[in-house]
């Protein structure tokens, strides 16, 4: 069995304007199943169940309809993006992917963990999608994706290796904009694969994060963003080039382990808005930079007041022009010292 599993899909209205229909214009490595998170929902109608809800980041239904979607067998709901609708915007997502074939997983309005399985041959696998807590979560609004809970995700592991070859945990996780996991999700990634994940396979960042092995597993932090267009992201930043490299994690499976695998490397072209395969040596040593320093919590802290600082700062200045009363009462719900505690400098 060979899957390529990519980060973040995200039907921005701007592919519909431009009549680009990204699933038939990329090209993915030779596999079997081709994975990916389905970032935005996609309603008939736009009833926004949030009040900073973007109109740009989704398309309308009826150009969703005509897309090569089916390119990919499995996509897993389980991400921020996916209450931004409500019940009825996602169950329209849901039920579209679910008749054109794609097993969807990550997803539902009751507890623990919607799973996404496939078979090849005689070897079975599953997946389990999940995202860490927010506005979004089901125990705040009765529904919505699977949660980031580490014990829970263990629970869940042992009782699908039991009737599966392969467990591959599929975690919305991370920092915006940082090439650095955070520290706690380094941890967890190794508790999971203790547990029997066979990987674990992180997305949310829209860059891409490191990649290594773990006794028998493998652990690839963020694969970036895949069908995605940065300009359209506010408070982006024309600066950097990070946000255009993601990742195509190829894994090979037997039914006793992982074969092989091979990060595919793609960079976004900004004239087609479509991921161009790149040789990992055309780009300058990046991903070796991105392997290096996976647990350098130093440049982590650096790289929040210097990149992610300043964006948040632009976003939330955006959102209070529009409304600023709901702004404020957002971020007093949602902002936590945690979140505080990441501007401060490692000392060390």
């Amino acid at each position: 069995m060979r899957i390529n599993f990519v980060g973040d899909i995200g039907l921005f209205q701007k592919f519909e304007k431009l009549n680009i229909d990204p699933f038939k214009e990329i090209s993915l490595p030779d596999s079997d199943i081709n994975i990916s998170n389905f970032e935005f929902v996609i309603p008939q109608e736009k009833k926004k169940f949030f009040y900073d809800v973007q109109d740009k980041y989704s398309c309308s239904f009826n150009y969703l309809e005509n897309l090569r979607i089916d390119k990919f067998h499995g996509l897993g709901i389980a991400n921020n993006h996916s209450v931004d609708y409500g019940f009825e915007g996602a169950m329209d997502t849901l039920g579209f992917l679910k008749n054109k074939g794609i097993v969807v997983f990550g997803y539902s309005k009751e507890p623990g963990y919607t799973i996404g399985k496939f078979q090849q041959g005689e070897i079975t696998l599953a997946i389990i999608a999940c995202v860490k807590k927010g506005r979004w979560s089901k125990d705040k609004v009765g529904f919505g994706p699977d949660t980031y809970n580490v014990e829970e995700i263990c629970k869940t592991i042992g009782e699908l290796k039991k009737d599966n070859n392969h467990v591959v945990v599929y975690p919305h996780w991370g920092t915006e904009l940082l090439e650095i996991p955070d520290f706690s999700d380094t941890q967890n990634a190794k508790i999971v694969i203790d547990a029997g994940a066979s990987a674990v396979v992180g997305h949310h960042p829209h860059v891409s994060q490191g990649i290594e092995k773990y006794k028998n597993g493998i652990i690839a932090y963020s694969l970036g963003s895949f069908i995605f267009i940065p300009e359209e992201v506010l408070g982006h930043s024309e600066e950097k080039f990070n946000q255009e490299i993601s990742i195509c994690l190829n894994i090979e499976f037997s039914e006793q382990a992982i074969v092989n695998f091979l990060p595919v490397y793609y960079r976004y072209n900004k004239e087609t808005k479509i991921p161009q395969e790149v040789k990992s040596e055309d780009l300058n040593e990046y991903p070796k930079y991105l392997n290096d320093n996976i647990y350098n919590q130093k440049l982590y802290h650096t790289l929040v007041r210097k990149e992610l600082l300043k964006r948040e700062i632009y976003s939330i200045w955006q959102r209070f022009k529009s409304n600023p009363v709901k702004t404020v009462f957002n971020y007093a719900r949602f902002i936590k010292f945690k979140h505080v505690l990441k501007l401060l400098p490692l000392k060390k």
